[in-house]
């Protein structure tokens, strides 16, 4: 295994490639490189090498290394650039398709990279629907969607009890793709239908700041919390004041947040811009909302905020569907059976 990053708590993409690190580990012998972490580690029984961001060494490591394995599998388009194309010291690998790195105007290193790979896992259909373009004909693309990394929900599970909050949790970039920004514009709205209502923005992120300046000039900046960037504990506490997650993104080829909320049970709040909508059950487990469309997207929130049963109902049909579909030993099944082929061959 070959990623960018292989820490714990760095962000989707690693997320995913601990995962199938964790999820291949139960079935062949695996080992893994980390280009950018600092430190050695280890993911469970899969030891991590790491190169602090040296990419040459990284990347003669990745080729002296792919001599001894039989597979490589990459976390995404990027890092499989590193893939030496030697006949006589050819290994079949596999990549990681996200979403967004290949659905707008994708670097050409990314598309060869992509295209000289022997299976292409993507992380939902909508991806595949969004980015089907980029794949030459006859290339092996296996739809394996994602999960959470745990098996067992919560000890806190549900709407909390405290003041009804919205919680979304994600980095702010420059685009906010997320939606952080269209939160902030529909709170004061919110606020005058529920008085007490609380806006709770988590994660760190580069556009931090001007996530801060919106909220500050808002007429609802008393009922908008900005907590940034917090620790795995941290967030454990962040989850059990929310009522509802929220997150109004374009970008998301699949969105492991939505998934973790799931688990959580709370309900969730998707926009119909991004892969979101295939996660989140319109009706059932939430509602999937136009970005443009703030009007529906207060009545939504308000509705939840309003009726803690109502949330409660809802967040207990997508903790369901965590179990049934986006628990961890769902996801290794479907990437053991995604995989069985490649690494078969």
């Amino acid at each position: 295994m070959s990623a960018q990053f292989l820490a714990s708590g760095i962000g989707g993409i690693c997320t995913v490639a601990r995962m199938t690190a964790t999820a291949l580990s139960r079935h062949y012998g695996v080992g893994a490189l980390a280009c950018q972490d600092e430190a050695d580690h280890a993911i469970g029984r899969v030891p991590v090498r790491t190169f602090a961001n040296d990419r040459l060494r990284f990347a003669l490591s990745n080729f002296l290394e792919s001599r001894h394995a039989t597979h490589v599998i990459y976390d995404f388009a990027g890092t499989a650039r590193v893939h030496v194309p030697a006949p006589f010291l050819w290994r079949p690998y596999a990549v990681w398709v996200h979403g967004w790195e290949v659905w707008h105007e994708s670097p050409p290193k990314y598309l060869r990279a992509i295209a000289g790979a022997d299976l292409v896992l993507v992380n939902s259909a909508y991806t595949l629907r969004r980015a089907g373009k980029v794949f030459p004909a006859g290339i092996d693309v296996r739809v394996c969607p994602l999960a959470t990394p745990e098996d067992s929900p919560v000890a806190a599970i549900g709407p909390s009890d405290g003041p009804p909050t919205v919680m979304l949790l994600g980095r702010a970039d420059e685009l906010f793709a997320k939606g952080h920004d269209i939160l902030i514009d529909v709170w004061p709205d919110v606020v005058s239908a529920v008085p007490d209502a609380r806006l709770l923005l988590v994660g760190g992120g580069s556009a931090l700041p001007k996530v801060r300046d919106l909220a500050a000039a808002s007429p609802a900046r008393g009922a908008i919390e900005i907590v940034g960037f917090v620790s795995a504990e941290g967030l454990e506490a962040c989850w059990r004041r929310a009522s509802v997650f929220a997150m109004l993104g374009f970008a998301e080829g699949f969105g492991l947040t939505y998934v973790d909320a799931m688990r959580h049970g709370l309900p969730v709040v998707a926009s119909t811009d991004d892969g979101g909508q295939e996660v989140n059950v319109d009706g059932v487990t939430g509602f999937n909302v136009a970005r443009s469309n703030k009007r529906r997207l207060t009545e939504i929130l308000v509705a939840f905020l309003r009726d803690r049963h109502y949330a409660t109902v809802l967040g207990a049909s997508g903790l369901e569907r965590w179990r049934e579909h986006f628990s961890f030993s769902v996801f290794e099944k479907r990437l053991v059976a995604a995989t069985h082929d490649f690494l078969s061959a």
